[in-house]
């Protein structure tokens, strides 16, 4: 009967020792918790370099949106001073023509000239010349594009 008993207990204690056993095998060994580790690491370095990427990514849209709009008021400026250029130039041409008409128009006043002159200089420094653009004297051809007609 003792023996029975302590059968009983061996048993037992084997069935509970196999269960333990089991459990064990699930939990995860040093191996895993390292390669976690490593994976933590990785994870907080990606996302530092992910927030660099998205700092420099809004400099730069910055910095579109600035060349954007010194563009726009370089196109502005220039649209002002081709306006500029042809207005006095329109009226050179229109007073030429009435000395060749005879029909006593005095000649070009100083201060068209003078207006003439500054936006041939300003288109002249911002590198859009017009004498290249001028078909036989006639200004009524700009960088391909009709402008004025006489």
């Amino acid at each position: 009967e003792e023996v029975a008993e302590k059968d009983a207990l061996i048993q037992e204690k084997e069935k509970l020792y196999v269960e333990l056993k089991n459990i064990l095998a699930r939990q995860p060994g040093a191996d895993v918790a390292e390669q976690l580790s490593i994976y933590q690491k990785n994870l907080k370095e990606k996302t530092r370099q992910m927030k660099e990427m998205v700092k420099e990514l809004k400099d730069y849209e910055a910095q579109v949106n600035q060349n954007k709009f010194e563009i726009q008021r370089l196109d502005d400026e220039i649209k002002g001073v081709k306006g500029e250029y042809f207005s006095a130039r329109r009226q050179q041409q229109y007073q030429a023509e009435g000395k060749q008409l005879g029909d006593g128009l005095n000649p070009i006043d100083e201060a068209q000239n003078e207006n003439y002159e500054l936006a041939n200089q300003r288109l002249a420094e911002a590198g859009h010349g017009l004498q290249g653009a001028m078909v036989g004297g006639d200004a009524s051809v700009f960088a391909g594009s009709a402008v004025v007609g006489s």
